[in-house]
């Protein structure tokens, strides 16, 4: 365990002590006792990793996401009040590159945040996404996310596999019809 990780955790934990118990100062008596036994949870949950994200790379993943929200709910909006509900929803099998559990995590939790997509399935090398319009550039978005994520340098990425449906050429998406199994299971808490 590493002294940065320790303080850094002490001083966030202890930090949203104060902030929950309001400052009051005969709070620590309880809080103090609580925040070491948050920091002895997480270790032993979540060992500390050294491929942590840089800052600019957090600034620059949430204005992508930022982008990517405002654009996909103007979509949605415009759907929703469009006269004829143009909607074509589908389940669409996603390749995936990422191998770092971490990293599938936030690209699945990511893609279940925007508007107009939903993640469905996580498999070993695929995510199911259900779509309101498979007509619309979601594919475009995913790659953008998918590539925002790889960007960072502790990330493990392994090459585009690609669907034999489409003879292994091709965007590398085929609709999938299949039942869709919730992916909670694979996250770390």
């Amino acid at each position: 365990m590493s002294t940065k990780w320790l303080i850094s955790r002490i001083a966030i934990l202890a930090f949203l002590w104060w902030v929950l118990a309001k400052g009051a100062y005969d709070s620590w008596q309880i809080g103090i006792p609580a925040v070491l036994s948050a920091v002895y949870v997480d270790y032993r949950l979540f060992k500390p990793q050294t491929n942590r994200w840089s800052l600019g790379g957090l600034i620059i993943f949430f204005l992508l996401f930022l982008k990517l929200s405002v654009t996909s709910g103007i979509d949605v909006v415009r759907r929703i009040y469009h006269p004829r509900l143009p909607l074509n929803p589908a389940m669409v099998e996603y390749p995936l590159r990422l191998t770092s559990s971490a990293a599938r995590n936030l690209f699945v939790c990511t893609v279940s945040l925007l508007p107009g997509t939903l993640s469905a399935e996580l498999g070993a090398h695929s995510l199911v996404v259900h779509v309101l319009d498979v007509d619309r550039p979601f594919r475009k978005e995913l790659n953008l996310i998918e590539d925002r994520v790889a960007a960072d340098p502790g990330v493990a990425v392994g090459r585009r596999r690609r669907d034999r449906a489409d003879g292994g050429g091709g965007t590398g998406f085929k609709p999938h019809f299949g039942h869709v199994l919730a992916y909670f299971d694979t996250l770390p808490f």
